[in-house]
């Protein structure tokens, strides 16, 4: 992969000067949902100097469940290119300047998707993260460059009466992605019998489109929706992200989970007659989070996943006008985070680089960066006598943010900011919490619950009352 990438790199930087005054090329695709045997039949044009072209194979398909097959390309007049497949990329000789057609088969190893990062298709529905299916320029070479990424057209062809949903602008089936990486960066599902909703929260548009039965109406969901546009809005500022979809479909008994593709795309794959309104709730607050902490602000990742699923919990709780549900959650990732079995010989951080796996139940980053931030906030509002909170170290982090191309800020960063409004209080927290390893005990759960809501919230008994969450 890795020599492909230097190939490719080493191809466009001698080019790049003659391209600098051409107009940008054009990529578009046409697919084919084909659910008798289960597969995409895709074709694409994109607009290319002679030389050598390469692409690259979906960056997502091993994990999602997705292969290509056949894959052969042409020229605008149907002569036969040679095509040279190594690894996850294609080499494709193009002898003169003009455009280069390539089709490939795309087939999936799941009837349903296992998560939201997943793919699944069947007779009844189409559901796939856009990283799983599109055989492309590597944008990320293009970035490197500083080149611009060719414009780029997706139109889908669904069987009939089948509904077709993206994560990109456009509709009725013809998609213009913004660029390489939200090509790449989306969802994509088709089926007869979604149901759809829309809506605008300040400048925010949202689309939804849901499937499946639950025992919580469609309403909870988009109410869900505009909550968490809404009140993130007032914590944290407008979003920069314009328009934001949801696909919220139905998975495999057991699994449940979401996540956000790209900077704007929310994926929601629920097991069949789901009954936790709460759970979801949550899982839906933590990923529209992601448009401000994964989008606007890059940083530790637990504070990425843990702290955005305190910031959702606590918005619930405040939106529901019921703390007892903060704690709950709270109490919830407690438990968790105490049978993690390394959860006093790694920090958060040492966990993340050691890239370990696990369900997020399982993982530090989830569970103790969870009640890292209910205990910086209480810890915040502490030390500036009530006159701060972690709504205010957010903004401030996002303010560092903004003006970065990459949006990222370093732990050291985080930590200042954090120091400079709770003081001595933050400190202390910082120390025991974050960057050491020191248990964390029922006491501190409930004093910070305490500082943070006023309320005092005994711990539950240890045999669990509620099925875990696991939001991604």
């Amino acid at each position: 992969m890795h020599e492909t990438i230097r190939t490719l790199l080493a191809l466009l930087l001698a080019a790049a000067t003659a391209h600098a005054q051409e107009p940008r090329d054009t990529l578009v695709y046409n697919v084919a949902v084909v659910p008798a045997d289960f597969h995409l039949s895709v074709e694409a044009r994109l607009t290319s100097n002679a030389g050598l072209l390469l692409l690259s194979g979906p960056p997502a398909a091993g994990p999602a469940g997705t292969h290509v097959a056949g894959l052969a390309a042409t020229d605008d007049r149907g002569t036969r290119l040679e095509v040279l497949h190594s690894g996850t990329a294609w080499r494709i000789t193009v002898p003169e300047k003009g455009a280069v057609r390539f089709r490939y088969r795309l087939d999936f190893n799941h009837r349903a998707p296992e998560g939201s990062t997943g793919a699944g298709f069947d007779t009844l529905h189409l559901y796939a993260v856009t990283r799983s299916l599109f055989v492309a320029p590597d944008p990320t070479v293009y970035r490197k460059l500083e080149r611009a990424y060719p414009v780029v057209i997706v139109d889908v062809l669904p069987p009939q009466g089948w509904h077709v949903f993206a994560g990109w602008p456009g509709e009725d089936g013809e998609y213009r992605p913004e660029s390489g990486d939200d090509l790449l960066g989306a969802t994509l599902a088709a089926a007869p019998d979604f149901r759809f909703y829309d809506g605008t929260e300040g400048r925010t548009r949202w689309r939804l489109a849901i499937r499946g039965h639950r025992y919580f109406t469609d309403s909870v969901v988009t109410a869900t929706i505009r909550a968490g546009l809404s009140r993130g809005t007032e914590m944290l500022g407008p979003p920069q992200i314009r328009t934001v979809t949801y696909t919220a479909d139905v998975g495999v008994k057991g699994r449940t989970s979401g996540s956000l593709q790209g900077v704007a795309s929310i994926g929601l794959i629920w097991e069949p007659g789901e009954v936790l309104e709460v759970g979801r709730a949550h899982d839906m607050l933590h990923e529209t989070l992601h448009l401000w902490f994964g989008g606007a602000l890059e940083t530790e990742r637990w504070w990425i996943e843990g702290v955005t699923d305190y910031v959702a919990a606590r918005i619930y709780g405040a939106w529901q006008n019921r703390p007892e549900e903060l704690a709950h959650l709270c109490w919830q990732s407690l438990r968790n985070y105490q049978r993690i079995p390394h959860n006093t010989r790694m920090t958060m951080a040492e966990e993340n680089r050691a890239r370990m796996g696990g369900d997020n139940t399982e993982l530090l980053v989830y569970r103790k960066g969870m009640l890292a931030g209910l205990m910086l906030d209480a810890a915040i509002r502490r030390g500036s006598h009530g006159h701060r909170t972690l709504d205010d170290l957010s903004r401030r982090l996002l303010a560092i943010a903004a003006p970065r191309r990459n949006h990222n800020v370093r732990e050291a960063e985080l930590h200042d900011a954090a120091v400079a409004l709770g003081g001595a209080e933050v400190e202390r927290v910082w120390a025991r919490v974050v960057a050491g390893t020191e248990l964390l005990t029922e006491d501190d759960v409930a004093t910070a619950l305490q500082g943070v809501t006023g309320r005092a919230f005994a711990p539950p008994p240890l045999a669990k009352s509620r099925k875990e969450l696991a939001p991604r």
